[in-house]
C-alpha cells in the first residue's frame, strides 16, 4: 500500500529570518532553512512555508532603523520587502533545484467560502508539483 506524502507546515517568523536588529533579511539563515526544507522535500514531504519578514526586509529601503508603528509605513515596508524576500527564497531554493510559489492571502480569502476554496485548490495543485515549495 502506498503512503500519501507527509505534509509539513513551517512558520518562519521575522525573528528567525532577519539579522539581530531586524532591519534586513539574513541570507545565511535563509540558506540554512531552505537547505533543511529541500532535504524534507527530497525525502518525500510536501512542505508549505508561512513566512513573515516582508516588513523587516523593506525597512532599510524605506529609511527606518526601527519597526514602523503606523499602518501606512508598515505597508510601504512590506510592499518593498515582499519582493526582496521572495527573491531570496527563490534564489536559495534554486540551489536545490526547487521553485517557490507565492500565495498572498487576506482574511477575505479565508472568510469567503468561494475564495477559500479557490485558495485551497491552488495550494493543493501546487503540492502536486514535486519541485515547488509554496510560500504564504
Amino acid at each position: 500500500m502506498s503512503r500519501k506524502p507527509r505534509r509539513i507546515l513551517l512558520k518562519f517568523g521575522s525573528g528567525i529570518l532577519t539579522r539581530p536588529r531586524a532591519t534586513a533579511l539574513d541570507a545565511k539563515q535563509f540558506a540554512r532553512l531552505t537547505a533543511e526544507v529541500a532535504e524534507l522535500v527530497r525525502g518525500g514531504c510536501k512542505c508549505i512555508i508561512v513566512s513573515s519578514g516582508a516588513v523587516a526586509a523593506g525597512m532599510r529601503v524605506v529609511g527606518l532603523k526601527e519597526r514602523p508603528h503606523d499602518l501606512t509605513t508598515g505597508q510601504a515596508c512590506a510592499a518593498v520587502g515582499q519582493s526582496k524576500m521572495m527573491h531570496l527564497y527563490a534564489s536559495m531554493f534554486a540551489k536545490h533545484q526547487l521553485n517557490v510559489a507565492q500565495l498572498l492571502l487576506t482574511h477575505g480569502d479565508l472568510d469567503s467560502r468561494t475564495r477559500y476554496q479557490n485558495a485551497k485548490n491552488t495550494l493543493e495543485r501546487l503540492l502536486e508539483c514535486k519541485d515547488v515549495v509554496p510560500v504564504i
